[in-house]
């Protein structure tokens, strides 16, 4: 693995980590424990040690300053000890899930500012010929699964949102009031996140296509900027679309699973191997160490399958 790929791995490391706190927005009755303090872990161990990813901050000047700021900020609000949203308790790990938007916050900016910096190495890789093709297919698939894990999270909390709306609407006899606008501005929110996520995808297949198409077209139908399909109300659409979804997402997971080990192997192999001439005397291939290059500590699971929720 050269020098390139080294950073790249590095950096769909932590693409994963990040992804996967997007977890915390699905309802389950339990989440794994130590998947939690690996998650915990990575998210500031890569600005606190010397990894790929705190060297290109560091030689970012103000935009490497504001993006170190979003991730400690990030771990703060929700990996700290003292955080309000997650909690680990004698009984498991705690929940709050009405703060599915704070997670959002810091997720969503925090993943397209690390998946901008793969694209351009990839960019600069490819005009100068660098073998990226392993850990290139890898990203593609991450990108692939993480817009899925988005839709599928972001969707249903918009579903959420807009049962609470209406519901509040009813009680009031139609009428607008102060708990309906709150619950109004959430659902904005939840529409500029999927925006959000739709502009910055590189993901042009139709399979995609597809999914992304049938979410938009809820959207509308919340919205009103599109007529219901006749014959079916609200409930119908809504759950037609997690499922299209939950199918995507099914297959995308596959997909990422199939080629992330490889490459996580295939860092893990090179770190080995450049350390083991460090200690004999010599100089290493890539430069890559085990503290430059932190290990994932379940390098294979990658998260609880969002898919089965």
């Amino acid at each position: 693995m050269n020098q390139t790929s080294v950073v790249l791995t590095t950096l769909l490391h932590y693409l994963v980590q990040v992804r996967d706190t997007m977890e915390y927005c699905l309802r389950k009755d339990s989440y794994d424990i130590n998947l939690f303090k690996e998650k915990k872990r990575s998210v500031l161990v890569e600005v606190d040690q010397h990894t790929p990813l705190k060297n290109i901050i560091d030689n970012s000047g103000e935009a490497g300053e504001k993006l170190e700021k979003a991730i400690r900020d990030f771990y703060a609000e929700v990996y700290a000890d003292d955080s309000t949203i997650l909690h680990l308790a004698d009984d498991g790990l705690r929940v709050d899930h009405n703060q599915h938007p704070a997670i959002y916050r810091h997720v969503l900016p925090v993943r397209e500012n690390v998946f901008a910096m793969c694209n351009a190495i990839l960019n600069d890789a490819h005009a100068k010929n660098i073998d990226v093709e392993q850990v290139e297919a890898a990203i593609k698939a991450e990108e692939e699964m993480y817009r899925g894990v988005c839709f599928l999270t972001l969707v249903q909390d918009l579903n959420r949102f807009f049962d609470e709306y209406n519901k509040a609407r009813n009680e009031a006899k139609g009428e607008e009031t102060p708990a309906s606008r709150f619950i109004g501005n959430d659902i904005s929110e939840m529409i500029k996140n999927i925006n959000f996520v739709r502009q910055n995808a590189k993901v042009t297949n139709q399979t995609y296509k597809n999914m992304e198409d049938k979410v938009v077209a809820l959207m509308e139908y919340m919205t009103g900027r599109r007529d219901l399909p006749e014959g079916k109300r609200f409930p119908d659409v809504m759950r037609e679309t997690v499922e299209t979804v939950n199918l995507y997402l099914r297959d995308a997971e596959a997909a990422f699973r199939a080629v992330y080990p490889d490459c996580i192997k295939a860092l893990l192999d090179q770190v080995k191997a450049d350390d083991e001439r460090r200690a004999a005397g010599e100089t290493p291939e890539t430069g890559a160490s085990a503290q430059d290059n932190p290990a994932p500590a379940d390098t294979d699971k990658g998260g609880d399958d969002p898919a089965q929720a």
